[in-house]
């Protein structure tokens, strides 16, 4: 991944988090894209929502993206998408994050135009402001300073990378639902 990379990332479903003693779900919506005037070096705008449901100690985020790193997929779908994305989300007030966390860290692949169990989304939470994990990152194992991941292959959802707002993308449905109770 670089973070000269134009990309603009879209998506939002569900993904199981194992939360001890149980598996919970977790839902989340994500955007990023450079900002007018882009010229390279990582800036990026865009915001990420991410909660889990469940009774029990959950997490909560709704931050600003503020820097991303991306990688274009060498076969994109039919639709023009594919790739994968670090975006760094700034924890700063007004931001929503979980206690004793400054940053934190989104990992998306793009892997299918049918994003459910295809796609993937996982979520680092940092004790240091927003930096970018660096090129070789691919969402497996936890930055210095963080923690997770949380998230996996998409329950339910879509996720996409593209360079362009432009194509046909746009009007692409999402995944079905799936039921909401787990086995």
């Amino acid at each position: 991944m670089s973070p000269d990379t134009v990309a603009i990332v879209t998506g939002g479903g569900t993904v199981i988090v194992g939360e001890t003693p149980m598996t919970v779900v977790a839902s989340f919506g994500v955007n990023a894209r450079r900002p007018d005037g882009f010229t390279g070096g990582g800036p990026a705008s865009g915001r990420v929502n991410y909660t889990e449901h469940a009774n029990v100690n959950t997490r909560h985020l709704n931050a600003p993206v503020v820097l991303m790193e991306a990688a274009m997929s060498a076969n994109p779908s039919p639709n023009g998408t594919g790739g994968s994305a670090a975006m760094s989300a700034d924890c700063t007030a007004p931001a929503e994050c979980p206690s004793g966390f400054a940053s934190a860290i989104v990992y998306i692949e793009d892997n299918s135009d049918q994003g459910a169990n295809n796609d993937v989304f996982k979520i680092f939470f940092c004790t240091f402001g927003p930096f970018l994990p660096g090129p070789t990152f691919n969402g497996s194992t936890a930055p210095a300073s963080c923690v997770g991941p949380e998230g996996n292959t998409l329950r339910t959802g879509n996720i996409q990378v593209r360079q362009t707002i432009t194509g046909s993308g746009a009007s692409v449905p999402t995944a079905a639902r799936a039921p909401l109770r787990l086995p």
